[in-house]
């Protein structure tokens, strides 16, 4: 009878090997900046993955972050958005009834939303926040459905108060919010709209409830008071934002008074008013 084959030369074997040069011959392209040829190469292993591991194994997951990373660099974002879609659905399926890795897949996609906000403008970069902030509220509803989720909460609602305020900003300079009643497609849409100042107010307001809630989860443990005063501390900045200057000094003398109370708080202290921070912190 013939000899068994050797594991090493498995069919498995080349196609991984196949794979790992195919990988290796894209980063060569993204270190050259040659990014055109990086996008080929990555969608090559991209599909070979699926066809050597199936539709919906997380092993694409790597060469898709490759493929997302190397098409906001091409800025296309014809491409990048259809990946992005691509990662919701797969990362949807993969972790149907996970929580923690579904809220997880969720801000990763986040993440990529703020990215390509900074490089575009206009409707596209409000469209991107929105969608950042409402990939976020649904990372706080997959958490919520989880117990002994609570420490993981707090800085996604800090996240989505800080989108409302930069999305407050974005439509301060057009004076309308219409982009929030649709948020599938990157366009300005038509039929409701919000003033800027009905904007700002809606922003203020969500924000206080959503760092108010940060402060009552963090409310629950114990030796909090550090804790309870870096949030006062950040209550105080979202007021100095809204210009609520009186609203803003209340919040950081409760801090710094309570603090002082507080044995070995002088770094803390140190750290929270004698430096000079850009806000948002």
């Amino acid at each position: 009878a013939p000899a068994q084959m050797p594991a090493v030369f498995s069919n498995n074997h080349y196609t991984l090997s196949n794979q790992t040069r195919v990988l290796e011959s894209a980063e060569q392209h993204v270190q050259a900046g040659e990014l055109d040829a990086a996008e080929t190469a990555f969608r090559r292993a991209f599909e070979n993955v699926r066809a050597d591991q199936g539709l919906f194994h997380e092993a694409q997951l790597p060469v898709l972050e490759r493929l997302l990373a190397t098409n906001l660099a091409r800025q296309d974002w014809q491409q990048f958005n259809h990946y992005l879609d691509y990662h919701g659905g797969l990362t949807q399926r993969l972790y149907q009834g996970q929580p923690v890795l579904s809220a997880l897949a969720l801000e990763t996609a986040a993440d990529w939303h703020q990215r390509a906000a900074l490089i575009q403008n206009d409707e596209r970069r409000t469209w991107h926040l929105i969608r950042s902030r409402n990939l976020i509220w649904q990372a706080v509803s997959a958490l919520e459905q989880a117990s002994d989720t609570q420490p993981r909460l707090a800085p996604l609602l800090y996240r989505i108060a800080i989108l409302h305020y930069y999305l407050t900003t974005e439509a301060s300079i057009r004076g309308l919010t219409s982009l929030e009643v649709r948020t599938d497609q990157p366009t300005r849409v038509s039929g409701w709209s919000m003033s800027g100042n009905e904007a700002t107010r809606r922003s203020y307001a969500v924000g206080q409830e959503l760092l108010e809630r940060i402060r009552a989860i963090h409310a629950r443990e114990s030796d909090n008071v550090s804790s309870l005063a870096q949030i006062d501390t950040l209550l105080g900045d979202w007021q100095l934002l809204f210009g609520r200057d009186e609203l803003a000094r209340d919040y950081y003398r409760k801090a710094y008074q309570a603090l002082q109370a507080e044995p070995d708080a002088a770094p803390l202290i140190e750290q929270l008013f004698a430096t000079r921070v850009t806000l948002p912190a």
